[in-house]
């Protein structure tokens, strides 16, 4: 069949939007098969399976009220969240007779936050097939769609786009390899426009979407930065020890700390440092494995009876055996070692740089924008193997000049980068 000029690329596309809409639907459906069958093999299928069983009592129970606005923010996990919850703080400051939902993809996050005090409801995200999606929106009735970061789910944003329900994409960064921009993906580019707000991180996100035809987006920055810049926080000055903290470490990271501690030339330093190690992991087998790298001189957190400050004066290297102390620890650092950098990709690195101390982690930080701006201001230094990162921390440890002014730098972005929040509720609110 013969086709006019440029119809042939207009109906190549429209196929290509269709096959992948058919495969979609097929897909979603085949992996809640999956979650099935491994569910009694594996305990976050368990977990994702009847935690929405579970879950959807609670959402039926929920009532609409149109004398209120109700706002829906939807994350992913437990970092999402984290990302997401300074909107919501603010929100409800502003307007605290507002609804606010909030829903979890995860297991991991959903358990932790589940009873969070400034949601009136809390609850899993069902599986993303219309028939879902459209009796979840009739239960609701949002007024407001906030998605946090890429928990992307092609009905659920277009129940909402059919609904006339405004949807906003906060905290968002793009780059050409991902799947948005290939060939195969352009069915789940397109899910994009559903959003009639797009807040990206940088200018380069802003750039790379309106090359595509999107016009509603704007640079706004990270909300993490306000989450965790906003106690106003102040590095601690009761002890007088220095403080190495590894903060999420895995193996390639303690190890290395280990080699460093015990046989890295850092003895000239050990009198004045205290080594404190809160692992990514926190089972049983992993904790053993880390004291088998100090057999003499660690002890873990969970049986010393002082506070933290008192026990660095005690004892030379703690590991944290307990989850939920880490962003507190920092405020006794003065340098940190994060975790992740030579596996899948580094962790948090924002609540170190918020205590205003210097920052060292593994190769595997490209796709972090915080991380490529830390490096770029002076405060955040990666390595690529043990030569590198022991020249860098014997750096920073015994130049206390090099090292204060590194994590002033820290700070200071950090300072630069306030007020993200604000921002996207003056847009949404102005333009909603």
């Amino acid at each position: 069949m013969d086709f006019p000029d440029g119809q042939k690329e207009y109906w190549n596309l429209h196929l290509l939007l269709a096959g992948m809409f058919l495969i979609y639907q097929i897909g979603i459906r085949l992996y809640y098969l999956i979650i099935l069958l491994a569910s009694p093999f594996s305990r976050s299928a368990n977990q994702w399976l009847n935690g929405r069983k579970a879950n959807r009592l609670s959402v039926l129970k929920w009532k609409a009220d149109k004398h209120f606005r109700t706002i829906w923010m939807h994350v992913s996990s437990l970092g999402e969240f984290e990302q997401g919850r300074p909107i919501i703080e603010r929100w409800k400051s502003k307007f605290p007779d507002d609804r606010i939902l909030l829903s979890f993809y995860s297991p991991s996050g959903y358990n932790i936050r589940k009873n969070y005090p400034l949601a009136d409801l809390v609850f899993y995200l069902p599986l993303d097939t219309a028939k879902n999606m459209n009796q979840l929106i009739d239960q609701l009735q949002p007024d407001l769609f906030i998605l946090v970061k890429y928990d992307f789910w092609p009905n659920l944003l277009r129940v909402l786009h059919q609904r006339n329900i405004p949807a906003c994409l906060i905290s968002a960064r793009f780059r050409p390899d991902q799947y948005f921009f290939k060939t195969w993906g352009r069915y789940f580019l397109r899910q994009l426009h559903h959003f009639k707000w797009i807040f990206v991180q940088d200018e380069f996100s802003q750039q790379l979407l309106r090359k595509f035809q999107f016009e509603q987006v704007v640079v706004a920055g990270d909300t993490r930065v306000d989450a965790v810049m906003n106690s106003n926080r102040q590095p601690s000055s009761a002890n007088r020890k220095r403080v190495l903290i590894g903060g999420s470490t895995w193996p390639p990271e303690e190890n290395m700390l280990a080699k460093l501690w015990k046989t890295g030339g850092f003895e000239e330093f050990i009198k004045d440092w205290r080594l404190v190690i809160a692992p990514h992991d926190i089972s049983e087998a992993h904790l053993l494995q880390i004291e088998e790298l100090f057999p003499k001189e660690i002890i873990r957190y969970s049986k010393i009876s002082l506070p933290l400050q008192d026990a660095l004066d005690q004892h030379n290297i703690i590991l944290i055996d307990s989850i939920g102390l880490l962003s507190s620890l920092y405020a006794s650092a003065d340098l940190a070692v994060i975790g992740g950098g030579f596996g899948k990709g580094i962790h948090n690195l924002l609540e170190p740089a918020a205590y205003g101390i210097p920052i060292i982690f593994g190769p595997k930080w490209t796709k972090f924008r915080e991380a490529e701006s830390l490096i770029e201001t002076g405060a955040a230094f990666p390595v690529q193997d043990f030569e590198s990162f022991s020249k860098i921390a014997k750096r920073i440890c015994s130049d206390s000049k090099f090292r204060v002014e590194s994590g002033s730098l820290a700070l200071n972005y950090m300072k630069s980068q306030m007020g993200c929040s604000d921002l996207i509720i003056r847009v949404l609110l102005e333009k909603w």
